[in-house]
């Protein structure tokens, strides 16, 4: 069984439908309809090599104590709006 939701902004206009479909439904229409899986695997991004590097990099760091972790509301202070 399929739920189909309208999501509507503040002023109560429906800005969207969301369709909530069971994954057996979702894999039966990805193989009548050979473009959903294309879509699908479209939406898939490549991250450059240099980014994860960069990112393993520094979880290495914050785990040697390396890096200075901020609070959320701490980190807040710093940026000006």
């Amino acid at each position: 069984m399929m739920n189909l939701q309208y999501i509507a902004d503040k002023s109560g206009h429906t800005t969207a439908v969301q369709l909530q479909i069971p994954i057996e439904d979702w894999a039966r229409l990805k193989q009548k309809y050979k473009e959903f899986e294309e879509e699908e695997n479209a939406i898939s991004v490549d991250i450059p090599d240099w980014q994860i590097n960069l990112g393993r990099q520094e979880l290495e760091n914050i785990a040697k104590g390396n890096t200075e972790l901020l609070d959320w509301n701490e980190a807040k202070k710093q940026f000006k709006f």
